[in-house]
């Protein structure tokens, strides 16, 4: 299994703060790096990430595509590709109605349709050769007419469809390489739904998940920064496909709870409403030790395993010991890398 971690470029961390993880994450072995969509754009911090790193995997986790033209995400991410030197991996996802409608006013319109078209395009974007013209008559996407001039730097670009839904995650294995499983879930889901897209799609399509990691010499703090992970997942914004995730789950009951404390600005009863059962299940938390434990339970169902630092972003939150400073932010990524070393020995 590989290991990644992933950068949401919140949290007042700066490109620059973004390049010196990378560059961390690589020396500590670390196979790839990924950037959220949400407070920076992707291909710039990627950008960035590209020039100041040699080996490491780099990808956007994932691109909205209700945000962009699959033919400028093509550009983009050929692009992307040149200058990492073939490092890119792509994913991309169809977003959720608060960032789309709300934030972009744009509507969502047959979601499956639209995804479907859009893999299906980018493929052809990023594989066509210079010369070559595109077609496409999409029923939500098309194209006419249009000659590629550049030569990709290779002949295909991996592509990983974000789902959380059956009927995504089936779109996944059937038109792209792989399929990029979000947060929130547990080893026996991922097993489950990765297991039924790799059957359906054949032993070459690769399955990435991420995972809440908090890590802490003190058990409890751990436990809480794991579950505060969770319940950031609906405040501030909501996320219907987390929601929908914990559901999926069998965690409804716990799913309720929370909205209804975030409603009423309670955090701390929205932490408490947590289970045990639920965040032994969608997080990896406690002493170094215990988590470099927990990576074994995922080994055997993911092809890679994204973490994301969930510990440093709650005591940032929650104003312990003053909060972080962006030096302080950077340099709690050392506690992940830490567990890096120890797996991979």
């Amino acid at each position: 299994m590989k290991l990644a971690i992933i950068l949401s470029g919140g949290s007042g961390m700066r490109i620059s703060d973004m390049t010196k993880i990378a560059a961390r994450a690589e020396a500590a072995n670390f196979d790839s790096v990924y950037v959220v969509e949400a407070w920076r754009s992707a291909p710039a911090c990627l950008a960035a990430i590209a020039v100041a790193t040699k080996r490491i995997t780099i990808g956007p986790y994932v691109l909205n595509a209700h945000a962009r033209s699959p033919w400028l995400a093509g550009m983009t991410a050929i692009d992307l590709d040149e200058l990492s030197g073939g490092r890119l991996v792509i994913g991309i996802g169809s977003g959720n109605r608060v960032t789309n409608e709300r934030y972009q006013g744009i509507p969502v319109v047959k979601p499956l349709a639209k995804m479907r078209d859009y893999v299906n395009l980018l493929k052809l974007v990023t594989r066509a050769q210079p010369g070559e013209m595109v077609e496409y008559p999409g029923e939500m996407h098309t194209m006419h007419e249009w000659r590629q001039q550049v030569k990709p730097l290779r002949d295909s670009i991996p592509i990983y469809l974000a789902a959380t839904s059956p009927k995504m995650s089936a779109l996944a294995a059937e038109v792209a390489d792989g399929i990029a499983m979000g947060t929130l879930i547990s080893a026996e889901f991922i097993a489950k739904v990765g297991g039924e897209c790799r059957a359906k799609a054949g032993p070459g399509f690769g399955i990435i998940a991420t995972v809440f990691v908090a890590v802490n010499a003190d058990r409890d703090k751990a436990r809480a920064a794991a579950r505060r992970g969770i319940v950031n997942l609906y405040a501030g914004k909501p996320h219907p496909h987390y929601d929908s995730l914990l559901r999926q789950q069998g965690f409804s009951e716990v799913a309720d709870a929370i909205i209804k404390h975030v409603g009423e600005g309670d955090l701390e009863a929205a932490d408490a409403a947590v289970t045990d059962e639920a965040v032994n299940s969608l997080a990896i938390w406690g002493t170094p030790e215990e988590c470099v434990r927990r990576f074994d339970d995922f080994s055997s169902v993911v092809d890679e395993l994204i973490l994301m630092n969930v510990g440093a972003m709650y005591f940032q939150k929650s104003g312990e010991a003053g909060g972080l400073s962006r030096e302080d932010l950077v340099n709690s990524f050392e506690d992940l890398f830490a567990l890096g070393r120890q797996y991979v020995g």
